[in-house]
This record gives structure tokens, sequence and C-alpha cells, in this order.
């Protein structure tokens, strides 16, 4: 089945139907199965295309998806394609209202904007009001399906392995739908369920009785499991990498440490940090350069001293992905956690820096998650020392991020949203057709 779908991919095609074969194949999470065919295939587009041409078909769907792929791919695609599509006055033409998957296309399009680029803003800005103004009973079940779960999250932010757990039911009602894709997506996604299932077996066993054992001085068995478990991670990267990471990993903890020293002093003595002050500090409490540098070594064949330098430094594309982690954790936990008599999040630094409302510093703070949405979007195209796996694993981050906190605290106090997310993901398989 996986040859007959490798064959489907390379086979020739036009240019607007290879690419929505690419999107299919991604988004019902089968992408990691054929990476080169993709690379092959996304090449194929740009070689086919061009940025000054008509575009395909000179519809917003074919060039705002165009512009979504290359762009998700590495390819630098100028916001300048979509200047077609506005009148006179810049704006964008009120006709492209009525193209319903053209809107859906340029929204999630919107969310690929590197830093500074005004017509992808005016984009995001555009599509979003056009959509929320669909009157939904006339439009078919599917496509408004497919509309609200846009607007409640972009497929940009949204971690891979949900989306394809939706994609794949969505998919399944799809009239022009492919069926060998989708045997093979609900195949493969049941089987890495049941691997997933095994995993969360294993990690599963712990024995109770061994309490008992835990002496009174808790800090110092902290101290040693910690000690065992970065020497046993620095011996397994030694072994299977030939590169000694104890020095770098000894740091990264001991730059943790003095990340939640400093939030207990604030605590402690009243100090209100500055929102500055409070960023500059949380993303490092926020374990993610740590995190972020276990995946590094994790999921890199090549590990160099310039790279493990330049991720202890703490990067832009590292940096980002840890501000997603913890601004996102502000805006669904911050309320819960402040009844409970934690720290100030960023919400509260906002609003001592300005006096402003909860409201507005809210709204300021999920404007810098959709801005430093974009600060990442751009590192990712930036020279670096990392290798691909690690590059996407930034990004991923967010995702996750993005999936836990969207409705509130769905790791403290989880929901049924979170749940729900943990039972298709690990419990219940794809139904077989």
């Amino acid at each position: 089945m996986e040859e007959e779908v490798r064959c489907l991919i390379t086979a020739p095609m036009e240019p607007l139907e290879r690419l929505e074969l690419i999107d299919e194949v991604q988004r019902l999470g089968l992408r990691y199965k054929f990476e080169t065919e993709i690379k092959n295939a996304v090449q194929d587009v740009v070689n086919q295309t061009n940025d000054q041409d008509a575009m395909l078909h000179h519809d917003i769907h074919s060039t705002a998806l165009r512009f979504r792929i290359l762009r998700q791919h590495g390819y630098h695609v100028p916001q300048e394609i979509f200047d077609r599509f506005k009148d006179e006055n810049s704006h964008f033409k009120a006709d492209l209202c009525n193209d319903v998957e053209g809107m859906l296309s340029l929204y999630e399009a919107s969310f690929f904007g590197l830093g500074d680029e005004n017509t992808i803003d005016d984009a995001k800005v555009f599509a979003t009001k056009h959509l929320k103004g669909l009157n939904e009973a006339k439009l078919d079940s599917r496509m408004a399906r497919k509309v609200n779960h846009a607007l409640d999250m972009p497929l940009h932010w949204r971690l891979n392995r949900v989306e394809a757990r939706w994609f794949i039911d969505t998919y399944r009602e799809e009239k022009n739908k492919n069926r060998l894709l989708l045997e093979l997506a609900t195949m493969d996604f049941n089987k890495v369920q049941s691997i997933h299932q095994k995993e969360v077996s294993k990690l599963a066993r712990w024995d109770i009785h061994e309490i008992d054992k835990i002496p009174d001085n808790t800090i110092k068995t902290c101290l040693l499991a910690l000690f065992n478990t970065t020497n046993e991670i620095g011996y397994w990267t030694l072994r299977e990498k030939g590169f000694n990471i104890i020095p770098y990993l000894s740091k990264m903890w001991a730059n943790l440490c003095k990340a939640y020293c400093k939030e207990a002093r604030w605590f402690h003595s009243g100090y209100k940090p500055t929102l500055k002050e409070y960023i500059d500090n949380a993303v490092v409490s926020i374990s993610a350069p740590l995190g972020l540098f276990t995946a590094y070594f994790s999921t890199t064949e090549n590990i160099s001293k310039e790279a493990l330098d330049y991720i202890y430094d703490l990067p832009s594309i590292m940096r980002c992905s840890a501000m997603l982690l913890r601004l996102t954790n502000d805006l669904g936990t911050s309320s819960d956690e402040l009844a409970r008599g934690d720290n100030v999040k960023s919400i509260q630094c906002y609003m001592n820096d300005t006096g402003a409302s909860e409201e507005v510093a809210r709204a300021y703070i999920n404007g810098l998650v959709h801005r430093t949405w974009k600060t990442l979007n751009k590192d990712m195209f930036l020279d670096n020392p990392f290798e691909e796996p690690f590059i996407s694993a930034c990004p991923n981050l967010g995702r996750t991020a993005q999936c836990f906190y969207q409705y509130g605290d769905g790791h403290g106090v989880p929901q049924y949203w979170t749940k729900d997310h943990i039972i298709s993901l690990l419990v219940g398989p794809v139904p077989l057709d």
C-alpha cells in the first residue's frame, strides 16, 4: 500500500493537483513516511510555476495553497504574489469573499508570515473577518466544519498528530477522497497508537512501595536522581553519537535552577518584575531550553560543538519556542494560579507596567503570541547549525503549548478537551471502513 501511495505522489500531474495531494498526505499524518517523495514533489511545483506568472489557475485558493506549502518547506515565496487580488486602494477585493475555499486557504496561508509583512497581516485580518461573517446555514456541513475548525486554531499552530486524527474523519466525508490515502492513514494512525500505548504502559510502571524508601531529606534524593539522570543521558549520547554533552547538560540544569531561584526571590520579596524582566527569566524557567536541548541531541545525527555553543546562548528560534510555551501557559492558567497564590504572570506584568485592564493585557499578550509565531517562522528560514528534525522540534513545542492551553489549563486542570485529545490519540482507534 505504501508503494502505491509513493507512486501516486511521484506521478505526473498539474501543479494544483500536486499541491492538494501534498496537503492531504501531510494532514493525514503520513508526511514522515514519504519525506523524500514530498520534497521532490514540492520541488516539481517550484520548477513548474513561478511568482510572476498567472499563479496556476488565477484563483486565491491555488495561490494561497502554493504560498503555504512552499513556505512550509522552506521556500521564500514573496508576499507580493497576493497583490493581484487587491483593488486600486490596495485592499483585498470584496468579491473574493464569495469563494469560501479560497478564503479558507488565504486564512491558513496568512499564518506563515515572516516579521513585517503587511500584505500577509492584511490577508489574515481580511480572511478572518469574512470567515467569521459567513452564514453557516448556507454552507454544507463539511465546509462549515472546516471553517469552524480553522477559526478555532490555524493549521500551522496545531499539533500534527491531533490534527491528523481530526482530518482523517473529515477526509472520509470528502466526495473526491482518495480511498488509498484514507486506508493507509487509518492503518498507520492505529499502528502508531498501539506503539504509544506500549510506551505509556512502560512509563506507568511505578512501584508504589518504593515511596517508603524515600528519606526525609528529599532535596538530597532529588539531587541524586538528577545527577544519575544527567549521567545516564550523557552516557547514552556518548555511546550513540560519540559526543560528551554532560558539561552542557549540567549548565542547562544550573540555568534552570537559577531562574527558579530568581522567581522565588521575586515572590518572597514582593518584587513586581517588568514584562521584559519576566520574559527574559521565564523563557528559561519554563524549561523549554532544557527540553529543546534534549531534543537536539536525540534527533541530530552529527552533533557539533558549534551547535551546542549556539544552543547554550539561546538563539531566537529556541527563545521564540520558549515564549510560546510561556505565554500560552499564562493566558490559560494565570487566573487559577494567582488564586492559588502563585507568582504574577506576563498578563499582570503588563498591567503593572502600563496600568491596563486585564482584558487589554490579555489582548496584548495574545498579540505577542501572534508576533512570536511570525518571528519563529522567519527564524526557520535563517542559516543555523541545526538539522531539520531539530528545526521542526521548535515550532512543535509551540504547537503543544497551543493544544494544552487553548481553552484553559489543559495540564494542571484537564477538562473535556484535553481528555478528548488523549483518548483520540492513545485509546480510541480510527474505525475502519
